[in-house]
């Protein structure tokens, strides 16, 4: 039963040449078990033709029309177009699944991960004035990859991530720079004040956007 929620969900009608070809489809999807991820609603399946009852239904629920060995009579194809009803036609069942699971995929929210940038090591803290203000500046040395300037930054010390943010300056000698290569030495200012302590490390991070397939496994 369709549940009116926000839950990422795929909502499809199958139509299939004969009764075992859509009895064979059927009893795939019923091995579907990744609801918690991607809903998988089966709205209606028949056999033969799409018709234009097909046509309602899809609209009414979003779906996406799977015809298997079957064909679209050119004006519903022509109204589904304009209705922006996908209808996705097949002749080999595994094609027809492998469709269905990118059709999955796509729908799985997009999780933020951490990509490694580089890491610095902590030298020494210096303390300088900004705005007639004492801040704290890690003097570092780059030690792996790079340091970006528009990164994300922690800074750890033992197990503790003592801070976690952005950088409001980052000096090569006294230049403002926007990269730091591995092995070169630089001033690192952060926007929070945080306590730096030699042989702290830097990481530096960026979060990117990852795309998940379904797990699924149809068995074939």
């Amino acid at each position: 039963m369709i549940q009116p929620d926000a839950h990422p969900a795929l909502a499809l009608l199958v139509k299939g040449d004969v009764d075992g070809s859509v009895e064979a489809i059927l009893d795939i999807l019923e091995t579907y078990d990744e609801h918690e991820t991607v809903r998988l609603d089966l709205v209606h399946f028949g056999v033969g033709p799409i018709t234009p009852n097909d046509l309602e239904i899809a609209e009414i629920f979003k779906a996406v029309i799977y015809a298997f060995n079957v064909d679209c009579p050119p004006p519903l194809a022509v109204e589904a177009k304009k209705k922006n009803i996908a209808i996705k036609k097949h002749n080999i069942i595994y094609r027809m699944v492998d469709d269905i699971k990118e059709e999955l995929s796509v729908r799985i929210p997009k999780r933020q991960e951490e990509e490694f940038v580089g890491e610095a090591n902590v030298l020494q803290e210096f303390i300088v004035t900004e705005n007639k203000k004492k801040v704290p500046v890690a003097g570092c040395r780059c030690t792996k990859g790079s340091l970006a300037r528009n990164a994300l930054y922690k800074v750890i010390r033992g197990e503790d991530v003592v801070y976690q943010g952005k950088l409001a300056s980052m000096k090569h000698l006294k230049d403002e720079v926007a990269t730091i290569k591995c092995d070169m030495e630089c001033g690192l200012r952060f926007e929070e004040p945080v306590p730096l302590q030699p042989g702290d490390t830097v990481l530096c991070y960026r979060l990117v956007d990852v795309t998940h397939h379904t797990a699924w496994d149809p068995g074939f």
